[in-house]
């Protein structure tokens, strides 16, 4: 995988792709930081001024840290666990953001919550506390949970991971073992 990339990098700034490259670095940078502006945004919504500087300061050390760590492991880091792991954690994420959507349609009474708390963990770790909300901004943790968020959450996931073991079955054919 590594040496595909490598080469398709090196094949197009040899040629007429380094327009094309420099477009794709620009808008990946363009993105994250828009990306950012809208986190940062919907964190100073709903959260205080201190809070919010201090999430940016602690997110951006600690991407700063992380991205020195791979910078520096790099030639020891297999890219197919490292794409393997984060497209775990993205679809775990939107998971949660589908959760969050449907609880905010619950909400409106866009969509009925069938059963408005299936459970209520918010004696353990509430979803107000300082876990319970960062919980919620990664994966979308919601102590009192209605049925259909939790419908919602499972299903994305189950579909979801429907799709990676077909894709990952049509890609490597060789690697399915029959006994």
């Amino acid at each position: 995988l590594k040496s595909e990339i490598e080469e398709q990098t090196n094949q197009a700034a040899l040629g007429k792709g380094q327009k094309a490259l420099f477009a794709l670095a620009f808008l990946a940078v363009f993105r994250e930081g828009i990306e950012l502006a809208l986190f940062l945004l919907a964190a100073r919504l709903t959260s205080s001024p201190l809070q919010t500087v201090s999430g940016a300061l602690l997110g951006l050390s600690g991407a700063a840290v992380l991205g020195w760590i791979l910078f520096t492991s790099t030639m020891r880091l297999s890219l197919r666990n490292f794409f393997g792991a984060t497209n775990i954690l993205l679809i775990i994420f939107a998971a949660g953001l589908v959760g969050l959507g449907v609880h905010e349609f619950n909400e409106a009474g866009i969509i009925p919550s069938v059963i408005e708390h299936v459970w209520d963990l918010n004696g353990i770790l509430s979803d107000k506390s300082e876990v319970g909300l960062l919980l919620k901004a990664l994966v979308g943790y919601n102590g009192n949970p209605s049925l259909t968020e939790v419908g919602a959450y499972v299903s994305y996931l189950v579909v979801l991971v429907i799709i990676l073991v077909t894709q990952r079955k049509k890609q490597n054919p060789a690697s399915v073992t029959t006994r």
